[in-house]
């Protein structure tokens, strides 16, 4: 799990920024056929065979034309795939200096912005959290079905498991900012954390 968080620690501030600060089992679609890449493909595969169908209508396509298509089916598979299908970023900054404690979620459309006092914070806490398949019958039906047009769906059927860490405040509410399915990233990010704001 290289890359899954960034920590940075200057002074009286702590900085933490992750992608994976949700534990849940996605569907089975989501885990075997549809991912960002794919919704990015299409998107762009569509948006060009839209200009190609505008361009077909008043200019002969030619191979120039092609090499144009692939260019800009690259172009705009990335901006996509960087702008609109892009994981959603969980940003955590605690601040001594201001006590406080600013979150922070980027999301497709917008950002959502919440704060805490550092007084408020009980607790780092350290979870494990095993998500089971709810319906083994039709696991198995779908499992039989992909077989059949020889194809394997990673992941699908099996138990999640996940350690997370999560703050928890005075008002019992616990904001969850990292999970992993290896144990030793949430180690380090929660011993991170509670040396920080112990010192």
């Amino acid at each position: 799990m290289d890359n899954a968080y960034q920590i940075d620690i200057k002074d009286n501030l702590l900085t933490f920024r992750t992608a994976f600060f949700k534990a849940e089992k996605g569907s089975a679609l989501h885990i075997g056929i549809y991912n960002r890449e794919l919704a990015s493909s299409l998107a762009a595969g569509a948006l060009v065979m839209l200009l190609g169908f505008f361009l077909a209508a008043k200019y002969k396509i030619t191979a120039v034309h092609f090499i144009a298509a692939l260019v800009l089916f690259t172009a705009f598979f990335i901006g996509f795939r960087t702008y609109i299908f892009r994981e959603p970023l969980l940003y955590v900054a605690i601040d001594k200096a201001r006590g406080v404690i600013n979150f922070s979620v980027n999301k497709i459309f917008g950002q959502k912005n919440f704060s805490f006092p550092i007084a408020e914070l009980e607790n780092i806490r350290q979870d494990y959290v095993s998500i089971t398949p709810e319906n083994p019958d039709g696991i198995k039906f779908v499992e039989k079905i992909a077989l059949q047009h020889g194809t394997v769906i990673p992941g699908f059927g099996k138990t999640a498991e996940f350690y997370t860490v999560e703050m928890e405040f005075k008002n019992r509410q616990r904001i969850m900012i990292f999970s992993s399915e290896d144990p030793s990233p949430a180690d380090d990010i929660a011993i991170k954390f509670k040396n920080f704001i112990e010192r």
